[in-house]
């Protein structure tokens, strides 16, 4: 009689543990970002074969005051990644193409291209120029235009690689815009048609896709910054241009078919799987991150485009699963989803905290007004006006910048930071963060 009492409480005791709600403690999480204005999306969390945590948080539209619901459609941006790589690793198994074949073999014309090898491409130590560095890029990434592959070549095809094919690891939009060249060639039809083959079809994904300008139902409204007082709206990028490397949208659901099929070798073998999330260079595998949280390794991808940001991790031995879909641009996402990821494993983990300002003398302060010149159509002028500094970009509003530590400085309610880079002791430079943007500027008086 004893012995089963005790073999009844040991089990309810395991039963407990297995079925522990965190929900508690991600809400508290997610509550705390999204009052300091660093989250606005939807979170999906998947262990031992069930879906654990399964919410939204904030504004599909803030201006027609819409509520995000829980099967919003988002661009996912980088995220993009390893879905290409799974159609390379499905061409493999196919015998059509392999890790150590070089580029030249598909595109004759590309310059040292019997040096790179799809592996390279894969891996981001291929060299080849960046294509988010060319202003023409840029100057194309909201156009209605439609792009050949010399025309998406043209970005960076001409440019001397950074470094030799293979010597180091530089991630690499370019790489994989040429996988998606390749695929295309191999397969004789488009990339969007080689990922409803080989993936969205036999996951039933019937939320993912690659256009989202098409889409109607369930899309969001992106931000480069949102809060309750202030949103600024983003236009969608074109899609054929993020191509292969950042051009495709999902939602949640999706997203967690995605990893099932992973799980179950649905869409590629195990083989092919582990060889994937393998670390090739600087904790990068075939299309995948391989980190660690705590003691755990962690095989992820994110996504950055302005306004839509994207956070997908797993754990496949632990069965776990951590995703999340913001309609901001997001520098936080990764932190939020490493600290939910801890919470599910037990794992400590830190709220994050509002800045707080730090008083400094006038003296001190007084040595960062002035003119600085990032180009010659954005000049920043830092003024000093009743011991508080100032700062005004162009013509525009002036806006109080305050002290984080001596140097950096921020603005309340924006997503600016701001930092004076001194050379011997004086003020020679400005560096201004805002969202995904790094701008640099010289002092000019």
């Amino acid at each position: 009689m004893k012995r089963s009492l005790i073999l009844t409480v040991i089990q309810l005791f395991s039963l407990n543990l297995f079925s522990q709600d965190y929900s508690p403690q991600i809400d508290s999480l997610l509550n705390a970002y999204r009052t300091l204005n660093k989250f606005n999306g939807t979170i999906l969390v998947y262990k031992n074969g069930k879906t654990t945590y399964h919410k939204r948080l904030g504004y599909k539209d803030k201006n027609k005051n819409i509520l995000l619901n829980k099967n919003n459609i988002f661009p996912i941006g980088s995220l993009t990644k390893p879905f290409t790589s799974i159609l390379i690793l499905k061409l493999i198994e196919q015998k059509l193409i392999s890790l150590d074949d070089k580029i030249n073999k598909f595109i004759p014309e590309y310059p040292r291209g019997s040096e790179i090898t799809i592996q390279n491409l894969l891996t981001h130590t291929s060299g080849i120029y960046e294509e988010l560095r060319n202003s023409k890029y840029l100057q194309q990434l909201y156009s209605k235009k439609t792009f050949n592959h010399d025309e998406k070549m043209s970005f960076f095809i001409n440019e001397p690689l950074d470094f030799d094919p293979g010597s180091k690891f530089s991630y690499c939009n370019s790489g994989y815009t040429l996988l998606g060249i390749i695929i295309e060639k191999i397969t004789g039809v488009s990339y969007s048609q080689n990922l409803k083959k080989y993936i969205f079809k036999p996951l039933k994904m019937n939320n993912t896709g690659f256009d989202y300008r098409r889409i109607k139902k369930g899309r969001v409204t992106g931000y480069s910054y949102l809060s309750n007082s202030k949103n600024i709206e983003v236009e969608i990028p074109n899609a054929d241009l993020l191509f292969s490397s950042g051009a495709l949208y999902s939602n949640l659901k999706d997203l967690q078919k995605f990893y099932r099929g992973l799980k179950l070798g649905t869409i590629i073998s195990d083989r092919a799987l582990k060889q994937s999330i393998s670390i090739f260079e600087q904790g990068y595998g075939l299309g995948w991150y391989i980190d660690k949280i705590g003691n755990d390794s962690v095989v992820n991808h994110g996504g950055n485009l302005e306004g839509f940001t994207s956070y997908f991790a797993m754990n496949l031995n632990k069965d776990i699963c951590v995703i999340l879909l913001s309609n901001t641009t997001s520098t936080s996402l990764e932190r939020i989803g490493n600290s939910i990821y801890k919470i599910i494993t037990n794992q400590p983990y830190i709220l994050p905290k509002p800045k707080q300002e730090i008083i400094l003398s006038e003296e001190t302060i007084s040595i960062y007004t002035g003119e600085y010149k990032v180009s010659d159509s954005y000049i920043v002028k830092v003024t000093l006006e009743d011991g508080k500094l100032f700062f005004q970009t162009n013509n525009e509003q002036k806006n109080r910048i305050l002290a984080e530590k001596e140097s950096h400085f921020f603005i309340i309610d924006e997503d600016i930071e701001i930092e004076f880079i001194k050379t011997n002791g004086k003020v020679r430079e400005i560096k201004i963060k805002q969202g995904l943007s790094i701008k640099f500027g010289d002092k000019i008086n």
